[in-house]
């Protein structure tokens, strides 16, 4: 019974540690993400208030094509992928506890079996 336990309690204080530093991994996605449309913005607004009168689509995809821009985007994608990866190694922990669980309770039970003698070894 104590190893199923043990197994257990590494798997569930493993997950207590990654669902704690999510937090931060969170933030700077969300943070990314604002930087990366707020420069965009900016970007297009200036290319909209210089010299000739272009389409909108025209300075979005100059604004793309700024170095600034592109820097923060690719910041966005990949703090955005760091979130994704975490969450998803928070979902393989979660289910780790879940198959944790029940060895632990599938364990007690044999061991209540033995304890009143109806079980064989």
């Amino acid at each position: 019974m104590t190893e199923p336990l043990a197994r257990l309690g590494n798997v569930s204080r493993a997950y207590q540690i990654k669902a704690a530093e999510y937090e931060p991994v969170a933030i700077a996605a969300a943070k990314a993400e604002a930087a990366h449309k707020a420069a965009r913005a900016k970007a297009i607004l200036r290319t909209q208030a210089e010299g000739e009168r272009v389409s909108h689509a025209t300075a979005e995809t100059t604004a793309e094509a700024d170095g600034e821009v592109a820097a923060l985007y690719l910041e966005r994608l990949v703090t955005a992928a760091k979130a994704d990866a975490h969450k998803e190694q928070l979902k393989q922990l979660r289910e780790q506890n879940a198959n944790g669980r029940t060895l632990v309770t599938s364990a007690r039970e044999v061991d209540r079996m033995h304890a009143e003698g109806r079980a064989e070894l």
